[in-house]
């Protein structure tokens, strides 16, 4: 990875994307710690508003991609990025200050967090198509697990100062923190709007949304790999999100020790992370969805030995090869993307491809609770589990999964 890193020196701007992506996730590994005792420190909150903030947070995204990739394509990947994460960073201020002066509330919260929503779902697909911009096409696989790296790095690094920076100055001032980073971070990527991005619009041209998420769609639906592997992974995410969000903690509540066990799988995943960016930069397979969607059947694997209640050292080991697998399918996917759509259509393709992934996400977390009350969170595990396999494979039976060629295997 240092070599690699070395090597993109040479590529104008690369850096200015990496710093900010690095940056800005050093505040994302800090926010959910902080805002989660801050929530919880609120009077009258309980772990309800926690569920009513998150979900406040996240389902905007869902809902906004498909106009945030037409919206990158047309008016500018790098200026769409850097005004939303500007933008974000003075919302994350207001709630930091609020508790600075000792006056949150959960309707802020859920009013900012609907906001800061509705952002990074305009941001997402500026950004999974601003790679290419700068990097050429023989090094985006290289560039991709790059910025993965220092992702993971910054995230794992934010997540470790969080709660201790909570402890000691304050949930205002962590959230403060965080805000600062998304601050820099726009600054820094906003300078790379002046570089030609391919069908982007002049001033003064018109616009229609409906035609563009139409071309988007076309680009999108005309390669049955992609619709198949998305339709694949709404499933796998739907019990995926379900784990993350609510089962991994009951589970551990029941057949282990709680919270310590819970974090303690967190942090090994997050191991995996990094050690799948490590590994995704030296790795060139021929037949790079064939690869992934193998590598992959790591995280039923994992569902499996969790839900029955396996012995711990065995779900850690788990969790570190699903860590590994869910980083080493990004970059390579998103490198497939990348090489494979017409760079004009990227962001509009990514938004389609993160929508189609996520879009049963929401259904998963807003199921998980009830469907654990009436079966048992092991039980709802090994059902998940279950799921995902079935959908790995259905999308492995097909022949244009299999068989695509990568487009360059340095």
């Amino acid at each position: 990875m240092i070599q690699t890193l070395r090597d993109l020196r040479k590529v104008p701007h690369f850096y200015q994307l990496f710093f900010a992506r690095t940056v800005s996730n050093f505040g994302n590994g800090i926010s959910p710690v902080a805002l989660a005792f801050g929530v919880l420190a609120i009077d009258g909150a309980d772990a309800g508003s926690l569920s009513l903030v998150m979900v406040s947070r996240t389902l905007p995204v869902l809902l906004l991609l498909l106009a945030g990739g037409t919206f990158a394509d047309k008016f500018g990947r790098a200026k769409t990025m850097g005004w939303a994460d500007i933008l974000l960073g003075f919302l994350i201020l207001i709630v930091a200050a609020s508790f600075i002066v000792d006056s949150p509330s959960v309707l802020l919260l859920v009013v900012v967090g609907v906001l800061s929503g509705i952002l990074n779902g305009i941001w997402y697909p500026a950004f999974s198509g601003l790679t290419p911009i700068i990097v050429p096409n023989e090094k985006l696989q290289s560039a991709n697990s790059a910025i993965g790296f220092g992702s993971n790095i910054a995230f794992m690094l934010g997540t470790a100062s969080g709660g201790l920076v909570v402890s000691t100055l304050g949930t205002g001032w962590a959230l403060g923190i965080d805000a600062l980073t998304f601050l820099v971070a726009g600054a820094m990527i906003l300078p790379l709007a002046k570089l030609p991005q391919p069908g982007q619009v002049t001033a003064g041209d018109k616009v229609s949304f409906l035609h563009e998420l139409k071309v988007g769609w076309k680009e999108f639906s005309s390669r049955s790999w992609l619709v198949i592997i998305v339709l694949g992974f709404a499933f796998v995410n739907l019990s995926f999100e379900a784990t993350w969000a609510v089962l991994g903690a009951l589970q551990t509540l029941e057949a282990y020790d709680g919270a310590a066990s819970w974090g303690l799988i967190l942090g090994l995943m997050s191991v995996g992370f990094l050690l799948g960016t490590l590994i995704a930069n030296r790795v060139r397979p021929r037949r790079p969805l064939r690869f992934i969607m193998m590598l992959m059947l790591a995280e039923p694997v994992f569902l499996l030995l969790f839900g029955l209640g396996a012995p711990l050292l065995f779900v850690l080991i788990s969790a570190i090869c699903m860590g590994i697998a869910l980083d080493v399918f990004y970059v390579i996917w998103m490198t497939t993307i990348q090489q494979n759509v017409p760079e004009e259509s990227l962001s509009r393709v990514n938004s389609y491809d993160t929508f189609g992934s996520y879009v049963f996400g929401p259904l998963g977390v807003a199921i998980a609770g009830p469907v654990a009350m009436q079966i048992g969170p092991g039980t709802a595990l090994v059902i998940g589990s279950c799921i995902s396999i079935c959908a790995l494979l259905v999308a492995f039976s097909f022949p244009s999964v299999r068989n695509l060629r990568a487009a360059i295997t340095d």
